[in-house]
């Protein structure tokens, strides 16, 4: 299992970018099961992408962590 990273040169760029999708993604959701508004996919489908969005940016963030190689 990976470290934390710790390093001040971590860039977050797209990572943060996902994460706001995400979070659009889920006021979306939200908007679409409550007030039954038609936009391409139902609900729980907009829940879906938003989870696969914070997957693919957590995935991001641990990848791209410079720390290692940046010691040796």
């Amino acid at each position: 299992m990976k470290k934390k990273c710790s390093c001040e040169k971590f860039d977050k760029g797209p990572g943060q970018l996902l994460i706001m999708l995400s979070l659009a993604t889920f006021i979306v959701s939200a908007m679409v099961s409550l007030f039954k508004i038609e936009m391409y996919l139902a609900g729980t489908q907009w829940i879906l992408v938003s989870i696969l969005l914070a997957i693919y940016a957590n995935t991001f963030f641990v990848s791209n962590c410079n720390c290692d190689k940046d010691k040796k």
